[in-house]
């Protein structure tokens, strides 16, 4: 029974039963333990079942939800006798029973971890693997050598190199200021741009080098502008006159335009109207027109009425006759090219019945091949994953151990299984000799009996014989009554004997004390509960006097 206890705590341990790993065997189990354990096995077998996952602690819930328990595994297909008593005063027998039921019950992927319905493949797996990769980044601290979004200095995210600061060569900054920088924000680099190439390098102030500066960009008479604008920033304030006049201008003009922004959309809007209305009007004319060209042609009939009426005759005639020829030339035109399209239509038939019939089972093979397809791929996915819970499956499970103990027991079982059956055919052997014995032992005393009876009535001797005859067969039916008798009751002795090494594998004296216990907790709280009605009766009874 140990081998079959490790099978069923690791299969407890591979469904993330949460078991210590100081328990070894069923026998120490808890009810608590045996509650959630229990429990965790029926929501995977059924998960719409709604079951506690712990035992709570007061007797009367215990009852409760080791009766719902019971009830969910006799509702899965447990055939056997489960009760409350089952979880909370069980003994190693029923409970091995029951959690051998159960794990047989349990789903063949209830303990594989991922989704059973996606496919795995090379895909996925490496799709798991960069998830998986960003999670731990993510959740990892930030390092000064890793390149972040924040660190400009080694970033190449295309951020510029160089803040290039109009006026401001590197000889101007000092040296704490450039260190602060290139160590802090990584905009400034040791290198030199064109300006400090060109201007001296021994300047001192910001002063001397904004003179340096104007004498420089005074010699080089390609970039202007920057000596204009260090000329124009005395006339600050009047430049600032000129910006808030220019604003107040721009204000008007703005409002100008959007006054002529609100004309335009009126004038859209009048012009959509002239259009459909235009559009209205020249439908008008056109049908004005239609009905011009037709009076002018019934005022040219009216003026000589008589010759254009033969005139329209003969023609009318003329067309008559034509049509008729023409319909006569097509009937003749007509019958062979008919019966020439029925044939081909009859042949076109039969082609098409044969390529439908083609087509239909092209149909079917590809179905037939998205099928096998799709098998495929799921058995795939299944081997794969397989493959992949194998080689993360722990490999302290030794499987040969556990085959070799099964084939073991296998064997041992066959043994016991032939000694059974050749105990029972001595035991029919034996019953059919005492049959027979039986009945031969019957058939010579009545006829001993009739033998005798009839020498009686005229010989003494033979009278005290069948006088015998008679008591020796009454006294040995009472021996075979009372061997028969005596094989009852060692029979039922064994029977009580089982009985009672059976209520021993129960623990009932430990069951015992702990119904006991339990009666004395429901005691308790029974009292409590009674003591808590008189105070509230109490309570009420002041109420209603008040």
């Amino acid at each position: 029974m140990d081998d079959i206890d490790n099978i069923i705590l690791h299969s407890l341990r591979q469904i993330d039963c949460d078991l210590d790993e100081d328990i070894q065997g069923l026998e120490q189990f808890t009810p608590s333990i045996l509650v959630r354990t229990i429990s965790k096995c029926l929501l995977l077998i059924d998960p719409s079942l709604e079951l506690p996952q712990t035992l709570p602690p007061g007797m009367a819930q215990r009852f409760t939800v080791t009766a719902r328990l019971a009830e969910a595994c006799t509702a899965v297909g447990y055939r056997r006798d489960i009760g409350y008593q089952t979880f909370l005063y069980s003994n190693v027998a029923e409970v091995r029973r029951v959690f051998m039921f159960l794990i047989e019950q349990l789903p063949k992927d209830s303990t594989d971890s991922a989704d059973p319905e996606a496919p795995f493949d090379r895909v996925t797996d490496l799709e798991n693997r960069i998830l998986e990769n960003m999670r731990q980044q993510l959740q990892g601290a930030w390092r000064k050598d890793v390149i972040t979004p924040l660190d400009l200095r080694n970033s190449t995210l295309g951020w510029p190199s160089r803040a290039n600061i109009p006026f401001v060569t590197q000889s101007d900054v000092t040296a704490e200021i450039k260190e602060y920088w290139l160590r802090r924000s990584g905009l400034w680099e040791e290198e030199k741009d064109e300006v400090d190439r060109r201007a001296p390098e021994n300047a001192a102030s910001t002063e001397d080098s904004i003179l340096k500066l104007q004498a420089y960009y005074a010699q080089n008479k390609s970039q202007p502008a920057f000596a204009e604008v260090l000329e124009d920033l005395g006339g600050l304030p009047a430049r600032l006159d000129q910006l808030d006049a220019l604003e107040q201008e721009i204000a008007k003009i703005q409002s100008a335009i959007d006054e002529s922004r609100c004309e335009q959309r009126d004038l859209h809007t009048k012009r959509k109207e002239v259009e459909e209305s235009a559009k209205a009007l020249e439908k008008v004319t056109e049908k004005l027109k239609e009905e011009k060209k037709i009076k002018e042609r019934t005022h040219i009939l009216l003026e000589n009425p008589e010759v254009n009426v033969a005139k329209l005759e003969t023609i009318i005639a003329a067309a008559g006759e034509k049509m008729k020829k023409l319909q006569s030339q097509w009937e003749a035109h007509r019958a062979p090219l008919v019966a020439t399209l029925e044939e081909h239509q009859a042949k076109n038939s039969d082609q098409v019945s044969k390529s439908q019939k083609v087509l239909d089972q092209i149909e079917a093979a590809r179905h037939k091949s998205e099928e096998v397809i799709v098998d495929l791929q799921t058995k795939s996915a299944l081997h794969a994953r397989l493959v992949q819970e194998y080689e993360r499956m722990g490999k302290t499970v030794s499987r040969t151990a556990y085959t070799s103990r099964i084939l073991e027991i296998i064997g041992n079982i066959r043994k016991q299984k032939t000694d059974i059956d050749k105990i029972l055919h001595d035991t029919r052997s034996l019953q059919k000799e005492i049959n027979s014995i039986t009945g031969q032992l019957d058939r010579q005393f009545t006829v001993t009996d009739d033998l005798i009876f009839r020498n009686a009535k005229r010989d003494e001797h033979c009278k005290r014989a069948y006088i015998l005859l008679v008591a020796l067969h009454t006294e040995c039916s009472e021996l075979i009554a009372l061997v028969q008798e005596t094989g009852t009751v060692k029979r039922e002795v064994r029977e009580l004997e089982d009985q009672i090494e059976n209520e021993k594998d129960r623990n009932v004296v430990t069951n015992l004390a702990q119904i006991e216990q339990d009666l004395a907790e429901m005691q308790q709280e029974s009292r409590r509960l009674e003591e808590a009605v008189h105070q509230l009766e109490a309570s009420s009874g002041r109420n209603g006097t008040k």
